[in-house]
């Protein structure tokens, strides 16, 4: 049984590199989509209207997301999963989540209530 669990440990830190640069690339990605979309949408100024910005703060709530995703990029040496900046890290991912959650509850909410 031990022989079994130490074989799944020894392949964790290539898998967690693996995973932190398939999510930072993403985040990446993210970030250069999130800035085209708002750069266009002040550009067109649409943030006039509510459901805009509603749509801005979603993609705002995107954007902070995708930024905290590419800082993963800095824990690809630590082998630490108490290492304080990279608990900082994880707790700011997990209110990014939350903020996605939020906007996109909130979008729906009212195109159902009064669109």
């Amino acid at each position: 049984m031990e022989a079994d669990v130490s074989a799944n440990c020894s392949a964790v830190p290539q898998t967690r590199s693996h995973l932190i640069y398939i999510h930072g690339s993403l985040g990446a990605v993210s970030v250069v989509t999130c800035l085209v979309a708002l750069s266009w949408l002040f550009y067109l100024k649409l943030c006039k209207q509510f459901l805009y910005r509603l749509a801005a703060y979603e993609v705002m709530a995107s954007l902070i997301h995708a930024l905290f995703s590419i800082s993963q990029f800095t824990f690809l040496e630590y082998n630490d999963s108490k290492y304080p900046s990279c608990v900082a890290v994880g707790y700011l991912l997990q209110i990014a989540d939350w903020m996605k959650v939020c906007f996109g509850s909130w979008i729906t909410f009212h195109l159902f209530c009064f669109a």
